[in-house]
């Protein structure tokens, strides 16, 4: 009997968190994202949301392997560009799923500018708990990931059901015996709850 849903951020729960659209211009880059520039950076940025590194730290990194200064800016360079909006129907779901007694929680991969973001505007508040990759120094899709999350809510994969827009993040969720669900859009997920009992159809 499934127990507990697991819902990620970015692409499930929230739209408009592509920050690299502005970033990049703002570098003086033509590459689309940083892991683009140069595949190292992309370990770096792992690094820092699984809060190994500081963002200045990245930063640092980033200058010595492009060769670039990074431009005067204040606060979280990482964290300027990033507007995050709920995506109205999937809250709305989750909302549902707590009204009918199932506990809701969030498991994401993100760094502490955006998890500061996501406080300030309050979009953490409908969710009986924040599985951050920074704070859990784990990102997905590392089974352990996963397993951690089990084991801080007492439950086995059975009990639990994950829906992620990431193929390898539901996979490795799978891999831990929990019902995962690739994530598209609202609809579809509405009638894989409904098919599993956890919402009315």
């Amino acid at each position: 009997m499934i127990k507990c849903c697991i819902f990620d951020m970015g692409g499930v729960m929230i739209r408009n968190y592509h920050m690299e659209p502005e970033l990049m211009p703002f570098l003086g880059l033509r590459e689309r994202s940083i892991s683009a520039v140069d595949p190292r950076l992309h370990e770096a940025i792992l690094k820092h949301s699984r809060g190994e590194i500081e963002e200045a730290a990245f930063w640092d990194i980033y200058t010595e392997l492009t060769g670039r200064s990074v431009p005067a800016h204040e606060g979280s360079l990482l964290g300027k560009f990033f507007h995050p909006t709920m995506d109205g129907p999937t809250l709305e779901l989750a909302g549902e799923l707590k009204s009918a007694g199932m506990r809701v929680v969030i498991g994401t991969n993100v760094f502490d500018s955006h998890y500061n973001i996501h406080i300030k505007l309050n979009q953490y508040a409908d969710f009986d708990r924040i599985y951050a990759s920074h704070l859990m120094g784990i990102t997905k899709p590392d089974p352990a990931f996963f397993t951690y999350i089990l084991k801080e809510e007492g439950m086995k994969g059975a009990e639990v059901f994950f829906t992620d827009d990431v193929p390898g993040n539901v996979e490795a969720a799978a891999g831990t015996g929990i019902n995962a669900f690739l994530y598209t859009d609202a609809a579809a997920l509405r009638k894989q709850l409904c098919s599993l009992g956890l919402l009315a159809p």
